[in-house]
């Protein structure tokens, strides 16, 4: 019992005299975690530091170590769990003529995420990935589909989003006249 109050001694005081969480969050605030994030990645790599304390030779390197694992694991999450509309939303942003109007702008961007949620899931993912410029087959790798079967998801949800165009004759036309200018 003694060696284990021993031992909680010891990584208390290692994590106040170093000042260990501080340095973590100052870390990954420089790298551009959020506040809510970074206290998460923090508390995540002094509970692991805490799981390893007996066996670490290096606890601060090692606690650095783990919150920039669990920073990229966080970053690669976000990636493969982003939805389509996140992406558009990126995409139409990336995309503004700056100048063009903020209030036409707005308009177009929440017509155009309106007419891609209408698209199934599927297509959708493809599409917004298109959008962003990713050639078919790195659409078909990051989804885990056929090449083919990407295209085919272009071809159909180009054709859907016509569809829908069509089907609103005034959508239609501002598109239309947007298109002219």
């Amino acid at each position: 019992m003694i060696e284990a109050s021993q031992k909680q001694h010891d990584f208390t005081t290692f994590i106040r005299e170093e000042k260990v969480e501080k340095q973590l969050r100052l870390y990954l605030v420089k790298r551009g975690v959020s506040e809510h994030e970074e206290g998460d990645i923090s508390q995540y790599a002094l509970m692991k530091l805490w799981e390893k304390w007996s066996d670490t030779k290096e606890p601060l390197a090692f606690a650095f170590t783990v919150a920039k694992g669990r920073w990229i694991d966080l970053l690669r999450y976000k990636q493969r769990h982003a939805t389509a509309v996140d992406f558009l939303a990126d995409w139409m942003t990336e995309v503004a003529d700056p100048e063009c109007d903020p209030a036409q702008f707005a308009m177009e961007k929440q017509l155009v995420s309106g007419l891609v949620k209408k698209l199934p899931t599927m297509q959708r993912h493809v599409f917004v990935c298109a959008m962003h410029g990713m050639p078919p087959r790195h659409i078909a790798k990051e989804l885990h589909l056929g090449e083919a079967t990407v295209r085919s998801h272009l071809r159909h949800s180009r054709q859907r989003l016509r569809n829908l165009l069509e089907e609103d004759p005034e959508l239609c036309q501002q598109y239309r006249s947007r298109c002219k200018t």
